[in-house]
């Protein structure tokens, strides 16, 4: 099996994730908060959206399974209720 797609795809997200340290250590972005609060909300989205094949089925999965606990809690209400 090639993994080369793999190794190319984790070797992208540690040059992203160096880059965004090097920003984070930047002494403008430190010294003044808005610059920093703002690139840390970009730095979640970005992050969400590179782990994608990673988050993307856990958030799936949190949605049905929120969905199955509404649907269930609301059967068991309906039975007690009868």
């Amino acid at each position: 099996m090639d993994l080369t797609p793999i190794n190319e795809y984790i070797a992208f997200l540690w040059s992203q994730l160096q880059y965004d340290w090097s920003v984070f250590t930047k002494p403008w972005v430190l010294y003044t908060v808005l610059p920093a609060i703002l690139y840390l909300i970009l730095f979640f989205v970005k992050w969400y959206i590179l782990l994608a094949p990673i988050t993307i089925p856990i958030s799936v999965f949190r949605m049905s399974s929120e969905e199955n606990r509404a649907e269930n809690v609301k059967n068991e209400l309906s039975q007690r209720l009868k």
